[in-house]
Protein backbone atom coordinates (compact mmCIF):
# COMPACT_ATOMS: atom_id res chain seq x y z
CA UNK A 1 0.00 0.00 0.00
CA UNK A 2 1.18 3.59 -1.04
CA UNK A 3 1.70 6.58 1.66
CA UNK A 4 -0.71 8.42 0.38
CA UNK A 5 -3.18 5.96 0.86
CA UNK A 6 -2.24 4.67 4.17
CA UNK A 7 -2.09 8.29 5.43
CA UNK A 8 -6.07 8.73 3.80
CA UNK A 9 -7.04 5.75 5.89
CA UNK A 10 -5.75 6.52 9.17
CA UNK A 11 -7.27 9.05 11.32
CA UNK A 12 -5.67 11.89 13.26
CA UNK A 13 -4.81 12.27 16.50
CA UNK A 14 -6.98 15.71 16.72
CA UNK A 15 -10.13 13.67 14.62
CA UNK A 16 -9.67 10.58 17.48
CA UNK A 17 -9.82 13.27 20.16
CA UNK A 18 -12.73 15.02 18.51
CA UNK A 19 -14.68 11.45 18.03
CA UNK A 20 -14.08 10.72 21.62
CA UNK A 21 -15.32 13.76 22.58
CA UNK A 22 -18.54 13.68 21.20
CA UNK A 23 -18.88 10.09 21.80
CA UNK A 24 -18.20 10.34 25.89
CA UNK A 25 -21.31 13.76 25.28
CA UNK A 26 -23.42 11.58 23.60
CA UNK A 27 -22.75 8.52 25.94
CA UNK A 28 -23.32 11.02 29.10
CA UNK A 29 -26.03 12.97 28.30
CA UNK A 30 -27.93 8.81 27.14
CA UNK A 31 -26.82 7.69 31.11
CA UNK A 32 -28.63 10.63 32.24
CA UNK A 33 -31.76 10.57 30.08
CA UNK A 34 -31.94 6.84 30.82
CA UNK A 35 -31.18 6.83 34.52
CA UNK A 36 -32.50 10.05 35.96
CA UNK A 37 -36.14 9.58 35.34
CA UNK A 38 -36.08 6.07 37.08
CA UNK A 39 -33.67 7.51 39.74
CA UNK A 40 -36.61 10.71 40.66
CA UNK A 41 -39.44 8.23 40.22
CA UNK A 42 -38.30 5.59 42.93
CA UNK A 43 -36.40 8.71 45.19
CA UNK A 44 -39.61 10.66 44.76
CA UNK A 45 -41.80 8.11 45.43
CA UNK A 46 -40.25 6.70 48.44
CA UNK A 47 -38.69 10.22 50.33
CA UNK A 48 -41.23 12.80 49.16
CA UNK A 49 -44.70 11.14 48.77
CA UNK A 50 -44.79 7.91 50.67
CA UNK A 51 -42.66 9.52 53.79
CA UNK A 52 -42.80 12.69 54.10
CA UNK A 53 -46.43 13.78 52.41
CA UNK A 54 -47.82 9.65 53.48
CA UNK A 55 -49.93 9.75 50.22
CA UNK A 56 -52.08 7.04 48.90
CA UNK A 57 -50.01 4.50 46.82
CA UNK A 58 -51.88 5.84 43.89
CA UNK A 59 -51.64 9.22 44.19
CA UNK A 60 -47.73 9.04 45.14
CA UNK A 61 -47.20 6.40 42.13
CA UNK A 62 -49.05 9.12 40.16
CA UNK A 63 -47.26 12.53 41.66
CA UNK A 64 -44.11 11.00 41.10
CA UNK A 65 -44.43 9.90 37.11
CA UNK A 66 -45.07 13.42 36.58
CA UNK A 67 -41.65 14.45 38.50
CA UNK A 68 -40.00 11.60 36.27
CA UNK A 69 -41.75 13.28 33.04
CA UNK A 70 -39.85 16.49 34.09
CA UNK A 71 -36.71 15.08 34.77
CA UNK A 72 -36.50 13.75 31.59
CA UNK A 73 -37.78 16.87 29.94
CA UNK A 74 -35.36 18.58 31.61
CA UNK A 75 -32.64 16.26 30.75
CA UNK A 76 -33.43 16.23 27.08
CA UNK A 77 -33.68 19.72 27.40
CA UNK A 78 -29.70 19.97 28.15
CA UNK A 79 -29.15 17.71 25.31
CA UNK A 80 -30.60 19.56 22.74
CA UNK A 81 -29.40 22.91 24.04
CA UNK A 82 -25.81 21.02 24.28
CA UNK A 83 -26.26 19.87 21.18
CA UNK A 84 -27.56 22.97 19.27
CA UNK A 85 -24.60 25.76 20.26
CA UNK A 86 -22.04 23.10 20.11
CA UNK A 87 -22.83 22.73 16.52
CA UNK A 88 -23.24 27.06 16.76
CA UNK A 89 -19.65 26.85 18.52
CA UNK A 90 -17.87 24.96 15.53
CA UNK A 91 -19.13 26.74 12.88
CA UNK A 92 -18.53 30.27 14.46
CA UNK A 93 -15.03 29.03 14.91
CA UNK A 94 -14.78 27.62 11.26
CA UNK A 95 -14.47 24.17 12.71
CA UNK A 96 -17.96 23.33 11.80
CA UNK A 97 -17.14 21.98 8.45
CA UNK A 98 -17.27 18.15 8.75
CA UNK A 99 -17.43 17.14 5.47
CA UNK A 100 -14.49 17.46 3.05
CA UNK A 101 -14.95 19.93 0.31
CA UNK A 102 -14.13 18.27 -3.09
CA UNK A 103 -11.51 20.83 -4.96
CA UNK A 104 -11.59 20.43 -8.59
Amino acid sequence: MSKSKQNRNTISKAEQRAEYRTFKTVFLYCILIIALPVLTFFTSKHWIFDQLLQLSSVSSNIYSAVSAVVALHGALFLFIYKAYFAVSNESVDGRGDKVAQKED
